[in-house]
C-alpha cells in the first residue's frame, strides 16, 4: 500500500525519528518552567514604578520642608550629648558597610563598573566615618585619637562629604549596564572587588594621614567648637560637589530603582552638609545635630530599598521554586509510572513469563499513561508482508494472543520503521476497507506506530492513538522506551525457548557422561583392588624366592650370580614401593577431606623429628608457621614429602641445611621449604609435579617420582597452589599456599 495519498503524515514538533535527539520529560518540563534567574531583574536594572516615584518624591518633599523649617535655627546652640556622636557614627558605619556589601554582590552578578564605583563610595563613607569618630575631640581622648589636631576632625568631615559625591558622579558617568551574559570581564569579580576595597582603604588612610601628619599645613577651619572664617569656603565647595552629583544622576537614563533612591540619598546628603557645615555656627548647635540626622537618613535610604528588594526577590524565588517543585512532582509521577511499566517488563523477563502475558501487563497502564483510546503490540512478518496482534488494550477490554492479521503497510513506512523512525498515520486517509472501518469504529482517527527493534532487526511495532493527532514528545519517548523493552522481552523469550531446548539436550548428554564416569570410577576401583592384591601376590613370590636363594644358596653362587640376585630383590622392592605410591596417589583423589584447624608448626616439627634421625649432619631451621585449615593427615603427607626431599637432595652437601618458614600474604598462608642441595634446572620446572617424573637418575637419589605429584594433588584439593624455584648446584625452594578461610 502506498502512503503518498495522505495515509502517513508527520506533524512538525511532535513526530521525531530515532536519529533525532528525543527530549526527556524532565528536560521538556525544564524548558517550560520559568528560570529563577529571569523571575525579576535586580535592583540596579529594574525601572521604578509609579508608586516608587511618588514615594521618593514625597520623601524628598518632606525632607525639604523639614530642612526649610530647621535652616533659620541652624545656629541655635544646644546641649552637648556625649552618646549622640558614637551612636550616630556606629549606625552610619553599619549602614554603609552593609550597603557596600550588597552592591558588591550585585556587581559580582552584573559585572557593571558603575556598581563598583557606587559600592566603593559607600565603603569610602564607612571608612572615613571610622576615622572621623576616632579623631573627634573628647569622644575617646580629650584631643582625639590617631594623633589628631584641632583641625583634623573638621577636615576629615569635608574630605569625607566631598569624596562620596565624587564617587557618585563616577557612578552616574559610568552608564554601563551590559549584563554578564553578553560581556563578561576578563578578570574574576572577586579580584576586582578586592582591588577596590584595598584602594578605598588606602585612600581613607591617606586622607587620615594628611589631616594628622599634615595638620599644620592645612588652613584652620575651626576655633575650638566654633567655626573659623575659612570653613564657609570649604563647606561651600563640598556642598557644590553634592549639588553637582544630583543632576548627573538625573541625566543617567533610563532611571533604575537604585538611581531613584540614590537621588533621594544625595538630596538628604545636601541637607546634611547645608545644616551641619554651611548654615550652622559650630558643634552642638541645632544645625550640627540635624545635619547628622540627615546624614544617617542618606545612608539608610539605599540600604532599606536594597533589603526590601532582596526580600521581594527571595519571595519570588521561593514562589518559583514551589512552582517548579509542583511541576517536577507531576513529571516525576509520570516518570515513576513509566519506570514501573518498564520494571514490570524487566521482572517478567527475569521470571520467564510468556511474551503475551508481558504485553498484556504493560499495555493497559501504558494506554492510560499515553492517554490513548487503544494501544497494540504488533508483530511483523517480513516474508508475508503482514502484521499480527500479540496483544491489544482498549478502554473496555483487552485482547490477548494472535488472530488479527493485517497488511504491515498499515503501520506506516516499513523502511522508516527499520531506521527507528516512529510513524504517524491518519486512519481517515487509508484506503477504504474493513481495516480502515474497524479503526474508525473504535474511535482511532490517528495513531502512532513506534518500531520494536532488537539487534538492528525490526520485529514489530507498538501502536497507540485516538481522535487527536497531537502526540507530544514525552509520550513518544515513553512509547519508544516501552517498545524497546517489549522487543527485548519477546526476543529473550524466543531465545529462552531455544536455550531451554539446548539445555535439555545438554542435560541428557550430562546424564550419559555421568553414567560413563560412574562406570569408569568403578573400573578404577577394580583396578586399584587388582593392583593392591593381584599384583602383590606374584611380586611377593618373586621377593620371597629371591630371599630364599640368598639365604640358602648364596655360597653356591659366584659373585655375578649373587649380584644378579640382589638386583632381583632390589627391583622387586622398588616395584612394591611404586605400587604403594601409585595407590596412595589414587586414594588421595577419592578420599574426602576432614577439614579442621591445623597447627602447622607443630605438624612440621613432628615430621622433622621423624626424618632428621636418618640425616644427623643436616641443620634444620624451623621458623614460625601460620595456622591452616585442612585435613591433618594429608597435610602431614605434604610436609613428609617436601622435607624428606629437601633432606635427601641436600645430603651430599658439605653442610646440609634445610629452612622451613611461613607467612600470611594476600589472604593466604604461604609455606616454604628451602635446601642447599643439588637444585634443578628451571627449564624443567613443569615436570616436577608429574607422576613418575624425575630430574635425577635413580642411581643418584632414590625415589619413585610420585612424591611431588602427591603434594600437588593434596594442596590443590585444599584449594591452594604449589610452585618451586631452584638452580643447579644452588639448592631448591618449594612453596605452597593454602586459603586462610575454607
Amino acid at each position: 500500500m502506498q502512503l503518498e495519498n495522505g495515509c502517513r503524515r508527520e506533524t512538525t514538533g511532535n513526530l521525531v525519528s530515532s536519529s533525532a535527539a528525543v527530549r526527556l520529560p524532565d528536560e521538556a518540563h525544564a524548558a517550560r518552567s520559568p528560570s529563577i534567574a529571569s523571575v525579576r531583574p535586580v535592583l540596579s536594572t529594574i525601572p521604578p514604578g509609579s508608586k516608587q516615584r511618588v514615594l521618593a518624591f514625597a520623601t524628598v518633599l518632606v525632607s525639604l520642608l523639614i530642612f526649610l523649617a530647621a535652616a533659620p535655627f541652624a545656629k541655635t546652640p544646644l546641649a552637648s550629648i556625649p552618646a549622640f556622636l558614637p551612636a550616630y557614627q556606629s549606625a552610619l558605619v553599619i549602614n554603609d558597610v552593609i550597603t557596600a556589601v550588597l552592591l558588591f554582590a550585585q556587581f559580582a552578578i552584573l559585572r557593571s563598573p558603575a556598581l563598583l564605583f557606587l559600592a566603593s563610595a559607600y565603603l569610602f563613607s564607612a571608612a572615613m566615618a571610622v576615622s572621623h569618630a576616632l579623631s573627634f575631640p573628647g569622644l575617646f581622648m580629650p584631643g582625639g585619637m590617631l594623633g589628631a589636631g584641632p583641625q583634623t576632625t573638621a577636615w576629615l568631615y569635608f574630605l569625607w562629604h566631598g569624596g562620596f559625591p565624587l564617587l557618585v558622579v563616577a557612578y552616574a558617568l559610568s552608564n554601563d549596564r551590559t549584563p554578564v551574559a553578553t560581556a563578561a570581564p576578563a578578570r574574576a569579580p572577586g579580584g576586582l572587588i578586592l582591588c577596590c576595597v584595598l584602594a578605598v582603604l588606602a585612600a581613607a588612610c591617606s586622607l587620615t594621614l594628611l589631616t594628622t601628619l599634615g595638620h599644620d599645613a592645612l588652613p584652620p577651619i575651626m576655633q575650638g567648637d566654633r567655626d573659623a572664617s575659612n570653613k564657609v569656603i570649604v563647606a561651600t565647595v563640598c556642598w557644590a560637589f553634592s549639588l553637582a552629583a544630583l543632576p548627573m544622576l538625573w541625566r543617567r537614563r533610563p532611571h533604575s530603582l537604585l538611581d531613584l533612591w540614590l537621588m533621594v540619598s544625595v538630596c538628604a546628603w545636601i541637607f546634611d552638609i547645608a545644616l551641619a557645615s554651611v548654615l550652622n555656627g559650630g558643634r552642638y548647635d541645632l544645625g550640627w545635630y540635624a545635619g547628622r540626622i540627615y546624614g544617617l537618613l542618606a545612608s539608610s535610604f539605599v540600604l532599606i530599598v536594597l533589603l526590601l528588594e532582596n526580600s521581594s526577590l527571595h519571595a519570588q524565588v521561593v514562589a518559583a521554586r514551589e512552582s517548579e517543585r509542583k511541576s517536577a512532582q507531576e513529571a516525576l509521577a509520570q516518570h515513576a509510572e513509566r519506570l514501573r511499566i518498564v520494571h514490570e517488563i524487566d521482572r517478567a523477563i527475569v521470571a520467564e513469563v510468556r511474551p503475551e502475558a508481558i504485553a498484556v501487563a504493560a499495555l493497559q497502564p501504558l494506554r492510560e499513561l499515553l492517554n490513548a483510546r487503544r494501544a497494540i503490540v504488533n508483530m511483523i512478518d517480513d516474508e508475508s508482508g503482514e502484521a499480527e496482534w500479540m496483544a491489544a488494550a482498549g478502554q473496555h477490554r483487552t485482547h490477548v494472543g494472535p488472530g488479527v492479521r493485517f497488511p504491515a503497510q498499515l503501520l506506516g513506512n516499513l523502511d522508516a520503521l527499520k531506521r527507528g523512525e516512529p510513524q504517524l498515520i491518519d486512519s481517515q486517509a487509508l484506503p477504504e476497507g474493513q481495516d480502515r472501518d474497524a479503526l474508525l469504529a473504535s474511535g482511532v482517527k490517528y495513531y502512532m506506530a513506534v518500531p520494536m527493534i532488537v539487534g538492528g532487526e525490526l520485529i514489530g511495532a507498538l501502536s497507540f492513538g485516538g481522535e487527536q493527532n497531537q502526540f507530544p514528545e514525552t509520550r513518544v519517548f515513553i512509547a519508544q522506551e516501552v517498545a524497546t523493552q517489549l522487543a527485548i522481552a519477546i526476543t529473550q523469550a524466543r531465545l529462552f525457548e531455544r536455550v531451554k531446548h539446548q539445555a535439555d539436550e545438554l542435560e541428557q548428554r550430562v546424564r550419559e557422561r555421568t553414567s560413563d564416569l560412574v562406570a569408569s570410577n568403578k573400573e578404577l576401583e577394580s583396578f586399584s583392588y587388582s593392583v593392591s592384591h593381584d599384583l602383590r601376590a606374584p611380586l611377593r613370590a618373586v621377593e620371597g624366592y629371591a630371599q630364599m636363594l640368598t639365604e640358602d644358596y648364596a655360597s653356591k653362587l659366584d659373585e655375578e650370580g649373587r649380584r644378579l640376585l640382589s638386583v632381583v630383590s632390589a627391583s622387586a622392592a622398588q616395584m612394591g614401593q611404586l605400587i604403594d605410591d601409585l595407590l596412595k596417589f589414587s586414594q588421595i583423589g577419592r578420599k574426602s577431606l576432614a577439614q579442621a584447624p591445623v597447627d602447622m608448626r607443630l605438624l612440621a616439627s613432628e615430621v622433622v623429628a621423624e626424618l632428621s634421625q636418618a640425616y644427623p649432619l643436616a641443620r634444620i631451621e624451623l621458623g614460625m608457621l601460620p595456622a591452616a585449615v585442612g585435613d591433618r593427615a594429608l597435610l602431614r603427607q605434604v610436609w613428609m614429602n617436601l622435607i624428606g626431599n629437601a633432606l635427601k637432595y641436600s645430603s651430599r652437601s658439605d653442610s646440609p641445611r634445610v629452612e622451613i618458614h611461613g607467612k600470611v600474604e594476600a589472604g593466604e598462608s604461604v609455606f616454604q621449604v628451602r635446601d642447599n642441595g643439588t637444585g634443578f634446572d628451571m627449564r624443567y620446572q613443569s615436570k616436577l609435579f608429574g607422576v613418575f617424573q624425575r630430574l635425577h637418575r635413580a642411581e643418584e637419589f632414590e625415589g619413585t617420582g610420585v612424591g611431588l605429584a602427591i603434594v600437588q594433588r593434596i594442596v590443590v584439593r585444599h584449594g591452594g597452589r604449589v610452585w618451586a624455584e631452584g638452580a643447579i648446584g644452588e639448592g631448591a625452594c618449594f612453596r605452597f599456599a593454602l586459603p586462610m578461610e575454607v
